[in-house]
């Protein structure tokens, strides 16, 4: 999950108006709560087991893919280009060849770096693979892109007369019916393009390019950077190549980019505005700045795919935590350099097609307003100079630091890159790929999968960026099922009701999850379960997660540090009380491999089970889609998995029993954390990313974002909605 999670964070006051005070909705029981939520089930079930071992569930996709005979539909927040990646890519591929269709749905910014990878999947299949990319930019943030790169010249105005100019211009562009035009999301103006190819492509010195470009001249060129590899292409490219030394060496584009690396570092942390748009609106007139439609699309820039689903012929559904790539379906060998995750998914195979999971993907796939296809994708975010950037830079060195034109033209005419033969050696790579990996890798000795009761009711839901028939945007406290973030909703009721079970027998409430920093109305509802406010004596609350040792994202520990000092000082502040459920925090420890890391959502309610994609966290209640299985009447399995963690629990090294640590008092607490955000800032604003002034005005910002986690959580256990809707605005992006 890394650094591709984090997203902008939208300004609270948007989400706060008119809500703070809006009346609880009356608490919906369980069997209702499925009945309202679900997006498929009950599910007729014939098998189901479910996989804690990478190997096991890698086998399990491969064989779900080899076995389809009619469709596939697939749904990814990563689609990494990694050696299992092109084994899965391979399975896809010749499931096209039997005459298989196949969809392919993985998210805008995490994809987008490999446009030309995924074009030649489609290429291979030969017409019956598609693949899509979610949340593309809208209309707004593309009107945004084409301001930024537009210049004075391009529309004839200068001084205070220029920024009017340019907003009747990009209006004017992107008027609904402009003759000739494609539609209105798929438009590049001046620049638009390349900029948004640096956003979604993480690379700051093409957006800097781009801005600083749009200040000069021939605004033609540089939007024409698109298109197939074709007689002209070589000679655009050699334009930009030239104009590339005005901007870095006249422009000043330096100084911007390093406005926008720190922009991009600073995605990594909680915000009251979105970084980049931060970097950017200094060159906005006022009124864009203050536009409320457009400050809300940055905000939800990077409103992830969050689902995790293969579904093969409509009846054989594989779904869980794993993305595709090698740590989520390897284990720890010679071929992963990065962490290896600890996972669980689903496999289920049903009576027969189940029309209802085939239409849950189907409005995903045709959201055209969220959902670009690659053709799409290549019109308003061309890629084309962003995979040739290092040529133009080394263009730039070899020719006298750009001033020898002849030379760059003649450096880009040999060097650059067009999009034909990138995608020949896509190929060349992928069968590379999946010689090394046939060769070097053997899959672990899995052990037996836990089976799912044959009479067990699963039902398949979904949090959806559409509530109404509306693009929807966040959640309001209280109100999750009526922004469709169904999963959330539906753990509210789950708690509900292993609260209220007989005490004579005692339930386990498990939060088995990677990432645990808890949205607003899960932080309350534990609260009530553990001070006495909610009648719940006959649960015990175990709350299982990574520690800093393990996890690849410390920023979510850094936070929920705080979090958890705040419910103990509350807890300490109530005092004990009678029917209260018990509390159990544990964090797993480095073992014989230090690459180990959970990546598990998983949620036990007594006997029910939720196993999906969803994390206890505010993103995940906030910005992202997500998916996943709720299971009931299989007492067994749950008895199984519970007795599993038991046993996991109880030996010695693997987890750590730190209960008693959330409530350690603040000086303490203090000096850990400043140590940690060092440590941060070691990690993703490197000496070569930050200067010290930049690096202490970020350290200062993530202390006192502790701060508000600590006075906010505080207010959330109070039963405060105002400070619920600010802390879920402010922290929905980590």
């Amino acid at each position: 999950m890394r650094l591709h999670r984090v997203a902008a964070v939208m300004l609270a006051g948007w989400i706060l108006g008119g809500c703070a005070l809006a009346p609880s909705v009356k608490p919906v029981p369980l069997a209702d709560a499925l009945e309202q939520q679900a997006s498929a089930g009950p599910l007729a079930l014939v098998s189901g087991e479910v996989l804690t071992n990478n190997d096991a569930a890698f086998a399990a996709k491969l064989r779900a893919i080899e076995s389809a005979t009619q469709s596939l539909d697939l749904a990814y927040y990563i689609f990494a280009d990694d050696y299992t990646s092109a084994r899965l890519s391979q399975a896809l591929i010749d499931a096209a060849g039997r005459g298989v269709q196949v969809r392919l749905l993985v998210d805008y910014f995490s994809a987008y770096k490999d446009l030309d990878r995924f074009s030649w999947l489609e290429q291979a299949g030969r017409g019956r693979i598609a693949v899509r990319f979610y949340n593309r930019p809208t209309v707004e943030i593309i009107k945004d892109a084409a301001f930024l790169t537009l210049s004075c010249a391009d529309v004839g105005a200068t001084g205070s007369a220029c920024d009017e100019a340019k907003l009747a211009e990009v209006g004017r562009r992107f008027a609904p019916g402009a003759a000739g035009a494609p539609s209105v999301l798929n438009r590049s103006v001046a620049g638009s393009g390349v900029f948004l190819s640096g956003l979604y492509g993480k690379h700051a010195k093409l957006m800097a390019y781009a801005v600083t470009r749009g200040q000069a001249i021939d605004a033609d060129a540089l939007a024409a950077g698109a298109g197939s590899a074709n007689a002209d292409q070589t000679a655009r490219l050699k334009e930009l190549g030239k104009l590339y030394f005005r901007a870095r060496y006249i422009g000043g584009v330096d100084g911007l980019a390093a406005k926008f690396k720190l922009a991009v570092v600073r995605l990594a942390f909680a915000e009251q505005v979105s970084p980049v748009f931060d970097a950017v609106s200094s060159y906005l007139p006022v009124s864009r700045q203050n536009d409320a439609l457009a400050q809300r699309d940055w905000d939800y820039l990077t409103e992830f795919l969050h689902h995790k689903l293969l579904l093969a012929d409509g009846r054989t559904l594989v779904l869980g935590g794993r993305n595709v790539a090698d740590e989520y379906h390897m284990s720890p060998n010679p071929l992963a350099d990065k962490y290896i995750f600890m996972d669980t998914d689903v496999a289920l195979t049903l009576a027969d097609r189940t029309p209802a999971l085939t239409a849950s993907f189907d409005r995903l796939w045709g959201l055209s307003s969220m959902v670009a296809r690659l053709d799409e994708v290549r019109q308003h975010a061309p890629n084309d100079l962003l995979a040739n950037f290092g040529v133009v830079e080394a263009a730039q060195t070899a020719c006298s630091q750009g001033k020898n034109a002849a030379c760059v033209d003649r450096y880009l005419e040999k060097h650059f890159v067009p999009v034909s033969a990138r995608l020949a050696a896509m190929g060349e790579q992928h069968r590379a790929r999946l010689k090394t990996y046939a060769r070097n890798y053997r899959p672990s000795a899995a052990p037996k999968p836990l089976q799912i009761d044959a009479g067990a009711r699963i039902d398949y839901l979904e949090n959806l960026p559409i509530a109404k028939g509306q693009r929807s945007y966040g959640a309001r406290h209280d109100h999750e099922a009526a922004s469709s973030k169904h999963i959330q909703a539906l753990w509210r009721a789950a708690l509900r009701e292993a609260c209220a079970a007989p005490v004579a027998a005692r339930q386990p409430v498990i939060i088995h999850n990677a990432y645990f920093f808890l949205p607003a109305n899960l932080l309350q509802d534990v609260a009530a379960m553990l001070d006495g406010r909610r009648a719940c004596a006959g649960v015990d609350l175990t709350l299982l997660t990574n520690s800093l040792a393990t996890t690849d994202l410390n920023i979510v520990n850094l936070l929920a540090v705080w979090q958890l000092k705040a419910l103990a000082d509350h807890l300490k502040d109530i005092g004990p009380a009678e029917g209260a459920a018990t509390l159990r925090y544990l964090e797993y420890q480095k073992g014989d491999d230090a690459r180990l890391s959970l990546h598990s959502k998983v949620m036990v309610f007594g006997a029910d089970v939720f196993i999906g994609s969803a994390n206890a966290d505010v993103r995940s209640l906030m910005m992202d889609s997500n998916n996943g299985i709720y299971i009931r009447n299989a007492p067994r399995f749950a008895a199984d998995y519970v007795a599993g963690l038991q046993a996991l629990i109880a030996t010695p090294g693997k987890v750590a029993h730190n209960t008693a640590l959330i409530g350690r008092d603040a000086a303490t607490l203090g000096v850990e954390m400043n140590d940690l955000v060092d440590q941060l800032l070691a990690r993703y604003a490197g000496e070569d990313r930050l200067d010290d002034t930049q690096r202490r005005d970020l350290k200062a910002r993530i202390l006192a974002t502790t701060e508000r986690v600590y006075a906010l959580s505080r207010r959330i256990m109070q039963g405060d909605a105002a400070a619920a809707d600010e802390f879920n605005a402010l922290f929905k992006a980590i």
